[in-house]
């Protein structure tokens, strides 16, 4: 049994798909501290806007000097980033093979009300997975019964994988360098990788050839559901 653990980000990427088409049981991990860092993906990815990538953004509400959780983190919405970001989408992808299709339904997401940027995230990855058709079991750590109180980094993990009773951990491909295989290992648990090298597709407006590391919104406004399905199953 496989799980993957991931924080609940903004219409994440394509590789965070993958973890999910690899996993019996993907979990947000939406109760550990939002990142105070950047680049954030909690509540921003990037897209093609005038030919490169760059930011679009779901504005939060922070407590001035305190830490929280994501799963405590309000959505801002006195800004209009929601017809912002459909208009970014209509002029930046209406040329797009797919953008009839995806358009009307990728709206539908952006547009749910939701007062978290957790609920919202998850909502809307859940929402883009039935799309295209990958299926998973979701958890949501916030909600398992099990303590993970003070536990963090590889220890957290492997505990939360130990109480779904998974024997394999699928880590990302950022994670090699903060893994510790010991905690997995002692559980009796495998630990493995994702590797998840982008698929170069066609990508309209595009000015330096193919860009990675775009939101999957690139990917289904470019190759519609069916085939976007087909990169990340290879």
């Amino acid at each position: 049994m496989i799980a993957a653990i991931h924080q609940p980000n903004f219409f994440p990427w394509m590789g965070y798909f993958r973890k999910i088409a690899r996993a019996d049981v993907f979990v947000f991990l939406d109760s550990v501290q939002m990142p105070l860092s950047v680049p954030r993906w909690t509540n921003r990815v990037r897209l093609l806007v005038g030919g490169r990538p760059a930011w679009v953004s779901c504005p939060i509400h922070r407590i001035s000097g305190q830490c929280q959780a994501i799963n405590t983190v309000a959505i801002d919405d006195s800004q209009p980033w929601r017809r912002k970001m459909c208009r970014t989408l209509e002029i930046n992808y209406g040329k797009s093979q797919y953008f009839k299709a995806i358009f009307p339904v990728l709206s539908g997401f952006i547009h749910e009300k939701r007062e978290d940027i957790s609920a919202y995230n998850i909502n809307n990855i859940m929402g883009i997975c039935h799309l295209i058709g990958i299926e998973a079991r979701f958890e949501v750590a916030s909600s398992l019964p099990c303590s993970s109180s003070g536990l963090s980094g590889s220890t957290l993990l492997a505990h939360l994988c130990q109480a779904l009773g998974a024997d394999t951990y699928l880590a990302g491909d950022g994670a090699g360098g903060y893994e510790r295989p010991e905690e997995y290992e002692g559980r009796g648990i495998s630990l493995i990788h994702n590797r998840f090298v982008p698929p170069v597709y066609p990508q309209v407006g595009g000015d330096d050839g193919f860009l990675p590391g775009l939101s999957i919104i690139d990917a289904l406004m470019n190759c519609g559901t069916k085939r976007t399905k087909e990169m990340l199953l290879m």
